[in-house]
């Protein structure tokens, strides 16, 4: 899985069609790199069933005023540019594979 950096120019056309989880983070913070990792390694799990999308929260704050994003790591599931389902904090490989399981 390539986990796609998102910005203020192309986020809103990722999430426009199919299955999106974007995954609002903050580099420097160790919750946020372990998701990250966790997220990696769904990779056999999710196969391009799912675009996985890395917003920047301190960057890409045009993005991120946009939806409920208070704490950082929070991620959004996407299906055709509506939100779906979300959640917030940090979480292990186990709490991912469950929230994205409905959509493999």
């Amino acid at each position: 899985m390539t986990i796609l950096k998102g910005t203020t120019e192309n986020f809103f056309t990722l999430i426009k069609e199919g299955i999106t989880l974007a995954y609002f983070s903050n580099p420097e913070n160790e919750e946020c790199q372990t998701t990250r990792i966790n997220l990696e390694a769904l990779e056999k799990n999710i196969g391009k069933a799912i675009k996985v999308i890395e917003i920047n929260g301190k960057e890409e704050k045009n993005v991120v005023k946009k939806f409920p994003v208070d704490v950082l790591p929070t991620l959004i599931l996407f299906k055709n540019g509506k939100i779906v389902k979300s959640k917030i904090g940090g979480q292990p490989k186990s709490q991912l594979t469950q929230f994205v399981s409905p959509f493999i």
